[in-house]
């Protein structure tokens, strides 16, 4: 699937520390692009890192599992990560117990 533009696509990948690359590359018109790819190559997610401006760690209501969203300066969210598996909130609550709640990553 290719999708362009904010849209809704669900996905399952094992994007654990040492199963996944996360890189920051510019492309030749100077945008900034932010890639998640599992190391198996079955997954691969490029997001306009330009636009992103802030990481937010919550909770879900409904689930209470861990969810990071990714911002921009609208409030819109680029990505939506769910944090799945028997180890997913474990790995949830080591990456808020670093950022905390919030991460602004642009003013």
């Amino acid at each position: 699937f290719v999708v362009n533009g904010l849209s809704i696509m669900e996905s399952t990948a094992d994007m654990r520390a040492g199963r996944a690359v996360v890189d920051i590359s510019t492309k030749p018109n100077g945008r900034s692009v932010l890639a998640f790819a599992s190391k198996d190559g079955k997954f691969n997610l490029k997001l306009d890192a330009d636009a992103i401006v802030e990481v937010v760690l919550e909770e879900s209501e409904q689930t209470g599992r861990g969810i990071v969203h990714l911002l921009d300066d609208k409030r819109r969210k680029h990505l939506t990560a769910v944090m799945e598996g028997e180890d997913g909130q474990v790995h949830f609550e080591i990456l808020r117990g670093r950022w905390g709640n919030s991460v602004q990553l642009k003013t």
